[in-house]
């Protein structure tokens, strides 16, 4: 692969990690709008922020990749930036959780949509050659398998909740 197919490969790699992580921004960001529970609200708000954190740190590498035909990590420190391990689940709320069709919906996706970001991460990481661009990619999908995780577990309580309420608990 000579060099112009290398940028190439990396540009693409980048549009694509971007319209993934704007799905995500865009799914949550309505979510955290259209929930009433204000920490239902607050839960999508934060990982909507995350994910726009994300298409921030991706369009900053268009640039130096454009221009230099690499990406730079100058300015992005892990320890600061690692907001997926944060939890997003208030024990408040995990204590009075109620089967929300709504909000059970927006979680499954969230966490398809999380899953297609992870391998896609992993898949870009292994396949790319630049060192910086395959630690970008570890990040995020590092990053991403926290929000999988949170939301594996929220998912599990509303349905759990969801189908006590429909009274097919316990099962």
């Amino acid at each position: 692969m000579n060099d112009q197919e290398k940028r190439d490969a990396m540009i693409q790699a980048v549009k694509d990690a971007l319209m993934v992580e704007i799905k995500g921004q865009q799914l949550y960001s309505h979510a955290a709008e259209t929930a009433k529970d204000p920490e239902v609200k607050t839960m999508f708000q934060m990982l909507a922020n995350d994910e726009e954190n994300h298409v921030k740190m991706l369009k900053a590498q268009f640039k130096p990749l454009m221009e230099e035909g690499k990406v730079t990590l100058d300015g992005f420190h892990p320890a600061e930036l690692d907001h997926g391990s944060a939890s997003i689940i208030p024990d408040s709320f995990k204590k009075r959780i109620k089967g929300g069709e709504f909000e059970m919906a927006v979680i499954g996706i969230g966490c398809q949509l999380e899953v297609q970001a992870i391998s896609h991460y992993k898949s870009r990481a292994k396949n790319i050659d630049d060192p910086d661009l395959k630690q970008l990619f570890s990040w995020l999908s590092d990053w991403e398998e926290d929000h999988l995780n949170q939301l594996r577990e929220l998912e599990t309580m509303y349905q759990d909740s969801y189908w006590s309420d429909q009274g097919f608990s316990p099962m």
